[in-house]
């Protein structure tokens, strides 16, 4: 059965969240660069995912951090806090699944995101 509306998607590739929509004959169009008016179609989703290796789709609804993987990891922190030395494995092993959900690397977006901050605070580091 065909949707009877088209439905907005986001398009997860490189660090990058491009937008899309399907419509109701399977037909999918993204915008990669809504700026310049670029963009992209397909005769369906599948084959629009060819030229965009490693991407996710993210639907409607869809948690961008699963919640689970979340408190799951928060759990992990707050436990090595008061019986335990820091579980290093258990927090590299929830930072892989987020990576592998999100399709970016968490833990380098992280420290990217550090470097920034400290930069703008005027710190550099030779």
């Amino acid at each position: 059965m065909q949707p009877a509306f088209t439905r907005g998607f986001r398009l997860h590739h490189n660090g990058r969240i491009i937008h899309g929509a399907e419509f109701p004959g399977g037909e999918v169009i993204v915008a990669d660069d809504p700026q310049y008016g670029l963009g992209t179609a397909a005769l369906s989703l599948g084959e629009l995912l060819k030229g965009y290796q490693g991407a996710r789709v993210e639907w409607p609804g869809d948690q961008l951090v699963p919640t689970a993987l979340f408190l799951e990891l928060v759990n992990i922190v707050a436990n090595a806090r008061r019986d335990r030395p820091f579980p290093e494995a258990e927090v590299r092993a929830v930072i892989g699944q987020l990576t592998k959900y999100l399709g970016y690397d968490v833990a380098e977006r992280a420290a990217e995101q550090e470097a920034a901050r400290a930069l703008a605070r005027g710190e550099t580091h030779l």
